[in-house]
């Protein structure tokens, strides 16, 4: 078991079992040297539009890609008045274009990207209640539409500080990582204590994965970022593995689930650019009716994508 400097209630540090972790590590590794994802130009393509269409669907907010391309294409300074909907689109646009121009990720940049992100969703009671970079009261988060069922809170606000400053220099230390596989991982890593710690009232999820997604652009990890996808997939999971991480400090299983499908969607995504570049270009309906299809259970795949890439040459020839 391997120890993460990372506390989980003052008492317990977060660990991991690698071993449990290595087949499904090398089954990325080996699909990634066979893609031509890892560049800037993938990246920039998947954030705007889908990667804000998968964030903001983590959270239940379903907005269709044709709306979000208008959302972005217009001119935000010369909307009066942005809608809720809007608000989260131009936010999360916003969001993702300051990440790929600032690489420091500290308490204040982070505190911007948060601004960026939370523009016009808190309640006035929210931000009276808000510290200077964090909140200064109890946040209570409900996993289930039961609200009978009792919700989890967030760690104690006046811990927030020190726990946010461990946070950080596990972010910005150093790290002698072999694979791009190892740096999702630690991503995943943020991306949960972010979450465990829930630091705001509001918008901690889409801060988490902006933040992770941060971490990956700043270290040129670019085929990891479309993670949000597979989450939508299965939010059960998701947040069971978030609770039962907090429970007893073993993120492994989380860690597993987040490794699972991202492979899923590199997957997708590999096999609908290889059948783009082989006919027409693809409508973003027609794109979207194939991540559903291949996202059927025991339909396509990987293992037999050759074939059906074969069949789609012959018939193109």
């Amino acid at each position: 078991m391997q120890n993460i400097e990372l506390l989980i209630n003052q008492i317990t540090k977060l660990h991991m079992c690698m071993e449990q972790l290595d087949e499904i590590k090398k089954e990325l590794e080996d699909f990634l040297k066979i893609t031509d994802m890892n560049n800037i130009s993938f990246a920039k393509n998947v954030m705007f539009s889908e990667e804000i269409k998968t964030n903001n669907l983590v959270e239940g907010y379903i907005d269709d890609l044709q709306l979000i391309d208008e959302v972005v294409k217009s001119n935000p300074k010369n909307k009066n008045a942005p809608n809720n909907k809007e608000q989260r689109i131009l936010n999360l646009y916003n969001g993702y274009k300051y990440i790929l121009n600032n690489r420091k990720i500290d308490k204040d940049t982070l505190k911007k990207l948060y601004s960026i992100l939370s523009k016009n969703l808190l309640t006035k009671q929210e931000l009276m209640d808000m510290g200077e970079y964090y909140r200064n009261e109890p946040v209570y988060i409900y996993y289930s539409s039961n609200l009978s069922k009792e919700p989890d809170e967030g760690i104690d606000s006046k811990l927030i500080d020190e726990y946010m400053d461990s946070l950080f220099n596990y972010i910005n230390k150093g790290n002698s990582f072999k694979t791009q596989t190892d740096f999702y991982i630690k991503s995943q890593i943020i991306h949960f204590y972010f979450v465990y710690i829930h630091p705001y009232f509001d918008v901690n999820g889409r801060t988490s994965r902006t933040l992770s997604m941060w971490y990956l652009l700043n270290n040129n990890i670019f085929p990891y970022i479309i993670f949000n996808r597979g989450i939508n997939y299965n939010k059960n999971m998701y947040y069971k593995s978030i609770r039962e991480t907090q429970k007893y400090g073993d993120i492994t299983i989380f860690l597993k689930y987040m490794l699972e499908t991202v492979k899923i969607e590199l997957e997708k995504e590999y096999l609908i650019t290889i059948i783009e570049s082989l006919t027409e270009k693809l409508s973003i309906e027609e794109k979207q009716t194939l991540n559903y299809l291949l996202q059927m259970k025991d339909t396509i795949k990987y293992t037999h994508y050759t074939h059906f890439i074969e069949d789609i040459m012959i018939q193109n020839l």
